[in-house]
């Protein structure tokens, strides 16, 4: 079981990646919808992984 220290280190690294995703296309903007459904694809291909 990973300690405190490395799940929050989890934490940003995931953080880190999801906002990769979002600035890779720098000029688009993003609605609450679409945010919600890249979050949820972004845990949907961790859990398969």
């Amino acid at each position: 079981m990973p300690s405190e220290k490395e799940f929050i280190m989890y934490q940003k690294s995931t953080i880190y990646d999801i906002i990769r995703l979002i600035k890779k296309d720098g000029d688009r903007t993003y609605t609450a919808d679409e945010l919600e459904a890249l979050l949820n694809a972004y845990a949907e291909g961790l859990e398969q992984a």
